[in-house]
């Protein structure tokens, strides 16, 4: 047989083997094929858990963001944010969301591998599919997200434009104070004190902030201390223009949770920080003393200089441990955002 022969035959061999195996494995293929093809989709992982349940109310609140300045923020539940939606791999949560603004508002989920119809977003205005999750005034949608991944993600409305959005853009429902977090757990997740901080701007609505006085630009979970960690020194010392009525310790203490968010852990206890960027600018997050390791974007390795740089609407959660017990602050690192009110502190006890 010549050279040219060998080919030919080796060639109908070779043909003659793959047919046989594709018999033999098909039966094993096609499944794997078709749990590929659900993976494009909606995993099969997220039916295995429990369902998370979860109602929000989508109203007005007012928060007093400084002396004699209110901001009538659009909220989930009163709260800005919104409440921390929490599941582990394999569950699915399901929000029951009620609107009792006069505007269109929806929630829209940065997660994984969720059906179109509960998007919450203009698609399912175009497409009909999920219409409802545009949800109108009066109205309510039943939104079903699978825990596919393990993460830090959130929610926020996607509401906006002349027809369903009052004339507002899409980032000022946002920046109103629709937006909360979403924490999906791996099964085998260990403890540890966790917290959830979002970093935003204050919105440009016409309206939404009223009263005279020293107003924060920046905040923090819907906080802000106008003249940042200066103005903390000030009212320490008796000599705030803005709380002229607070002095000493006992006057910084009553700005906790009021004026800027304090957190509290002990000594050798793992925290976790769920950081979120909601704004429409850059920020970044940086914890004074700590070794800021990051879970998501580094893989367990340190933010070099202790910074967390957040372009907008990015996530990372955060892990440390403090070996001994003290006053800390966190800030934006954009330090003039922290002159104008994003900051924050923690205290670490015995």
């Amino acid at each position: 047989m010549n050279e040219r022969g060998r080919i030919v035959l080796g060639f109908l061999i070779f043909v003659a083997l793959g047919a046989v195996l594709g018999v033999l494995v098909a039966p094993y293929v096609s499944p794997v094929f078709r749990q590929l093809q659900q993976l494009a989709g909606v995993p099969a992982v997220a039916q295995t858990g429990q369902v998370r349940e979860y109602y929000i109310e989508i109203k007005q609140a007012n928060i007093e963001i400084a002396p004699g300045v209110t901001w009538k923020a659009w909220t989930y539940n009163g709260t800005v944010p919104g409440p921390t939606l929490m599941a582990k791999v394999g569950d699915l949560i399901r929000v029951r969301a009620v609107n009792k603004l006069n505007l269109t508002h929806s929630l829209h989920p940065h997660m994984p591998y969720y059906e179109l119809q509960h998007d919450g977003s203009q698609i399912n205005l175009v497409t009909g599919t999920g219409k409802g999750s545009m949800i109108p005034p009066g109205g309510e949608w039943t939104y079903e997200w699978p825990a596919t991944k393990a993460g830090i993600w959130y929610y926020h409305c996607h509401s906006g434009g002349p027809l369903v959005g009052g004339g507002h853009r899409i980032v000022d429902h946002m920046l109103m104070g629709l937006y909360g977090a979403i924490i999906v757990y791996d099964f085998d997740e260990p403890p540890a004190r966790e917290f959830v901080i979002f970093m935003s701007e204050l919105p440009s609505v016409q309206g939404a902030i009223v009263g005279e006085g020293p107003r924060p630009f920046y905040i923090m979970n819907g906080m802000g201390l106008p003249g940042g960690e200066p103005e903390l020194e000030l009212v320490y010392v008796g000599q705030s223009k803005i709380f002229p009525q607070l002095k000493g310790l006992e006057g910084v203490v009553k700005l906790f949770n009021s004026s800027f968010p304090v957190f509290k852990a002990k000594v050798g206890e793992k925290i976790r920080f769920h950081i979120v960027n909601i704004g429409d600018i850059y920020h970044s997050f940086h914890l004074h003393v700590g070794d800021l390791k990051s879970k998501w974007v580094l893989g367990g390795r340190s933010w070099p200089a202790q910074v967390v740089p957040l372009v907008p609407g990015a996530a990372d959660t955060i892990e440390v441990t403090y070996t001994k017990p003290g006053v800390f602050l966190f800030h934006c690192h954009v330090v003039s955002h922290a002159d104008a009110g994003m900051i924050g502190i923690l205290i670490i006890e015995e």
